[in-house]
């Protein structure tokens, strides 16, 4: 990596040692070559250098002053000089070099000449050669520290690749660790998964993570890890410590590795690792192998509370919050908690009115990219999700989870004052707010207040007289998409609601639902004037009309008014002649389905309303009403 220009001796007496040394290694060459030459040819090299191990002497690089020595040497046989010369140097050499660096530090580096490892410190390389080579440290034949001076030449690192695999490095060491993993006969496995390594230090660490256990603690917060090296880094998060900066952009952070992921993904964009099945690619090796779980279908992390499995481990951790409660992350401006702090940042957007995402079809815009992308299904109609057993579809996986639990009955939520049950839990947060008596959403035209912003905006249309729905059969129009789907099934004359006791049925729900308060008797809406009591809030409205005197509904053609609706289109049939209902036995025929259901009385000879003084019996209620004032003394003629 350098080029040696000259060699500084540090030691003032240098000169005169090196002379010195010059003449005793010169007297040494010339006794082995009298030897030699004395010596019959069985001479071996070995015996000259065994007697010559006792030579000592400081050990340094050749030196230019230095004398060469210029006697022929077979070149298929080295000289015996030089054999103890190399013997010398393996056992007890030490190359110190002087390393160029930004600015006026210098830095040391120890050389083994034995393996040609590098070390920080002299004592470091001392315990090296110890403990690699079996030599003893001796005092005396300490190398001789030299300061060399480098001149700089452009740094050409070598790369190292695996002929196996695709691993990369710059360091010798690491490529040599990196084969044994192919190569190595005994390995350490993991007995618990799947987990392999070469080293023993490094599957001990490894069962850290099996057995939960984390010696190492921060003093500040509580967080443990298993290394200690992830200990170091985690305190630079509490030391504002950033040692790793971009080139390009301002981005400091505090490991190398997030560096390198935050210029591939900001800067360069490569994805380097991309899956064999879908188009997926990633930054990382590791989150790779993750994604390759979801086409195998593995989920090792599973919940020990209930049946939740998920592939990543911090998923299980936000997942086991839901069981403990715990929500960390809070909004400074409403009440709102969250466990995760990705989701406080999206909520975050709602106060700023923030919505970066639009679509480019309508005017929709929203806060989340996957909300856009749901929404964009709207428009091309797509719904890849469909229950198996009714013909329901939706376009998102969570909508079918939620229709499921209606076949299933499961109703997950309850309120804890009234029975209320419900699939979901914002339909549970909303009907608490019916025992609060909350209602955030008002009318700005009348005096209409609600408590979901939905039907605010479907009460506005009754202002704007807009019906956007619009039946194809009859001149039907209405609000909402759920009023036309069950003005749709007159037609179809389905009702498929009916009571298990009598022989109603209806098209809707809530029909059936007010239906069996009339086997039940429960009347839960009172009027707190009279002793009027109804199975609805509706009817109640209605009947409190009466005490006011309040009669909104009028004819345009005589003065008849009432108080709903339905009775005032029931009246104009009187002006029109109309009378859709028909007896099927008589020729009866009439306006309303109640005169009808009475009229069909005669023929059954049913007379349900009875006198609780006398044995009168009639067919209607206000027949009954009438007989009663027989028993109070009004009206007897």
């Amino acid at each position: 990596m350098f080029s040696l220009d000259f060699v500084k001796v540090e030691e003032e007496n240098f000169e005169i040692e090196n002379s010195t040394f010059e003449e005793n290694w010169n007297h040494e060459i010339e006794t082995s070559e009298k030897k030699i030459k004395s010596n019959s040819t069985d001479c071996n090299i070995n015996d000259v250098r065994e007697e010559n191990l006792d030579f000592e002497g400081p050990t340094i690089k050749s030196n230019p002053k230095m004398k060469k020595h210029n006697q022929p040497i077979n070149k298929k046989e080295k000289h015996p000089a030089k054999i103890m010369k190399k013997k010398i140097l393996k056992q007890k050499s030490v190359n110190l070099l002087k390393k160029k660096t930004s600015g006026t530090s210098t830095k040391y580096i120890f050389e083994c000449d034995g393996c040609s490892k590098t070390f920080s410190t002299k004592d470091i390389l001392a315990k090296h050669i110890s403990y690699s080579h079996k030599t003893q440290k001796n005092s005396d034949t300490t190398a001789v520290r030299t300061q060399v001076e480098l001149t700089p030449v452009p740094q050409q690192t070598e790369k190292f690749n695996c002929d196996i695999c695709e691993f990369k490095t710059s360091q010798k060491r690491c490529i040599l660790s990196h084969l044994k993993a192919h190569v190595a006969k005994q390995m350490y496995c993991c007995n618990n998964c799947e987990y392999k390594c070469i080293r023993k230090r490094d599957l001990q660490k490894h069962m850290k993570i099996h057995t939960g256990e984390k010696p190492f603690s921060c003093n500040i917060c509580e967080y443990r890890c298993i290394t200690k090296s992830n200990l170091q880094t985690h305190m630079k998060i509490h030391t504002g410590e950033k040692p790793f900066s971009c080139k390009i952009c301002e981005h400091r952070c505090v490991t190398k590795s997030r560096l390198q992921i935050h210029i591939m993904k900001i800067h360069s964009g490569e994805k380097p690792f991309s899956c064999n099945i879908c188009e997926y690619s990633c930054i990382r090796k590791s989150a790779l192998q993750v994604h390759m779980k979801i086409h195998s279908g593995e989920k090792p992390f599973s919940c020990n509370i209930c049946e939740y499995r998920c592939i990543r481990k911090n998923s299980l951790q936000e997942h086991m919050k839901i069981h403990s409660g715990e929500k960390p992350f809070s909004c400074n401006i409403c009440e709102h908690r969250f466990i995760r702090k990705c989701d406080l940042q999206t909520h975050m957007k709602i106060h700023t009115v923030e919505k970066p995402f639009s679509c480019n079809i309508c005017e929709y815009r929203c806060i989340r990219k996957n909300s856009l992308q749901e929404h964009m299904k709207i428009h091309s109609g797509e719904k890849p999700f469909s229950c198996n057993i009714c013909e329901h579809r939706f376009i998102r996986k969570c909508d079918l989870q939620t229709h499921m639990k209606i076949h299933t009955g499961e109703k997950p939520f309850s309120c804890n004052i009234c029975e209320y049950r419900c699939i979901r839990k914002n339909s549970l947060q909303e009907h608490m707010k019916i025992h609060s008596g909350e209602k955030p959403f008002s009318c700005n035209i009348c005096e209409y207040r609600c408590i979901k912003k939905s039907r605010l905006q479907e009460h506005m249309k009754i202002h704007t007289g807009e019906k956007p729905f619009a039946c194809n059969i009859c001149e039907y129009r209405c609000i909402r998409k759920t009023d036309l789907q069950t003005h749709m099934k007159i037609h179809t004359g389905e009702k498929p609601f009916s009571c298990n006791i009598c022989e109603y049925r209806c098209i809707t729900k809530s029909n059936y639902q007010k239906h069996m308060k009339i086997h039940t008797g429960e009347k839960p809406f009172s009027c707190n004037i009279c002793e009027y009591r109804c199975i609805t809030k509706s009817h109640l409205q209605t009947h409190m009309k009466i005490h006011t005197g309040q009669k909104p509904f009028s004819c345009n053609i005589c003065e008849y008014r009432c108080i709903t609706k339905s009775h005032l289109q029931t009246h104009m049939k009187i002006h029109t002649g109309e009378k859709p209902f028909s007896c099927y036995i008589c020729e009866y025929r009439c306006i309303s389905k109640v005169s009808l259901q009475t009229h069909m009385k005669v023929h059954t000879g049913e007379k349900p309303f009875s006198c609780n003084i006398c044995e009168f019996i009639c067919r209607t209620k206000s027949n009954l009403q009438k007989h009663m004032k027989i028993h109070t003394g009004k009206y007897l003629n």
